[in-house]
């Protein structure tokens, strides 16, 4: 049961809705095609059983976000932030993890406000292990630049010895060090916290690891990186815009990608696989808190990609879409769940007896 709902939770996490104009328009599809092909099961679905059964209570869990580019988006992009207060929520009320925000100290901001609204305070390691605090997460800054980025990576591994690490919306370098946008345009490694260097030491000490995104520009593509960069050359004439020659494709792999038209959304097909699979519809978010969330990331100056404001918009998409995503995920998880009959449904609209409602 878990694949065939993980299968249509991938569906709903892949249903695009681009401009007309946007640089990577009708290539959601065929990016999933390739992840899924290379994987075998719903997306969704391998991510949320790989961390049930590597995530132990008290654990760390390491999440990387952060899509800013200086100065167009100091405070980084609206996708990105949720998507990791979504999983924050879900491995802290669903496994007992610990959640460790990591990236470039402003974009955090938008990161720990959407976790707070989701539920999860920020306290600082002391107050996690000695007062055994539950439902929080501590947040790490990490540099700029690619001077000192594994000594902190290591640092990093070394104190919270992360059962596993997650990239949501995170870019990494080509295989020729070039970092890109989702336009397949070369952007300055100087502007980004060089994050990948965790996912490597993450996967050497064995880790799990998971990759979260939506242009192939983020950790976790390297898995696919050959089929991407095809795809981007059916999409240019050319595997990216710029003369590196390396590609738009990351060369850091994942143990799982999750390919997503957005990707807060395919974060949160994540963590509804999760819902459904420890059956505790709680775990996932609802509409309200998503709005909440949505709000509290924008307000501490997270931008719209493409509107260049700070606007409760994701990818184009507007608040009542993030809203109705959830709820369609919510709607997946508590019907996979339920042994209602049809003739035992309620007459009205409202929730279901014995829902939860977060």
């Amino acid at each position: 049961m878990p694949e065939i709902i993980g299968e249509y939770v991938d569906r709903i996490v892949n249903v695009e809705m681009l401009e007309h104009d946007y640089p990577r328009r009708g290539r959601t599809h065929l990016l999933y095609d390739a992840a899924r092909a290379k994987q075998g099961a719903p997306l969704t679905y391998l991510a949320a059983k790989g961390l049930i059964e590597n995530v132990k209570k008290g654990d760390y869990v390491i999440l990387l976000s952060g899509a800013g580019i200086s100065p167009w988006l100091e405070w980084g992009e609206t996708d990105g932030p949720t998507g990791i207060a979504s999983l924050a929520r879900a491995l802290s009320f669903g496994l007992g993890a610990n959640p460790v925000y990591v990236g470039n100290e402003k974009e955090l901001g938008p990161v720990i406000a959407a976790g707070v609204a989701a539920g999860i305070t920020v306290l600082d390691k002391e107050a996690i292990e000695v007062y055994k605090r539950k439902n929080t997460a501590l947040s790490v800054p990490f540099p700029l630049g690619e001077k000192g980025a594994k000594e902190k990576a290591l640092e990093i591994m070394d104190e919270f010895h992360p059962s596993a690490v997650i990239g949501v919306e995170k870019h990494a370098p080509n295989p020729v060090g070039v970092w890109h946008s989702a336009a397949g345009q070369a952007i300055s490694g100087d502007t980004q916290p060089h994050v990948h260097h965790i996912v490597d030491e993450a996967k050497r000490r064995g880790a799990f690891t998971i990759g979260i995104g939506d242009g192939g520009n983020e950790i976790g593509f390297g898995l696919i990186r050959d089929e991407a960069n095809e795809i981007y050359k059916q999409a240019y004439g050319a595997t990216c815009q710029c003369d590196c020659g390396g590609g738009e494709a990351t060369a850091t792999a994942t143990d799982v990608l999750v390919s997503a038209a957005v990707s807060n959304w395919g974060a949160y097909g994540v963590s509804a696989m999760l819902a459904y699979m420890l059956e505790d519809p709680f775990i996932l978010q609802d509409a309200d808190t998503e709005r909440r969330m949505v709000e509290a990331m924008t307000a501490k100056g997270a931008v719209a990609a493409g509107l260049g404001a700070s606007l409760p918009w994701v990818d184009g998409t507007s608040p009542a879409v993030q809203q109705a995503i959830v709820t369609i995920l919510q709607e997946i998880v508590h019907n996979g769940l339920s042994n209602c009959a049809f003739g035992d449904m309620p007459a009205s609209d409202g929730p279901r007896p014995g829902r939860v409602s977060s």
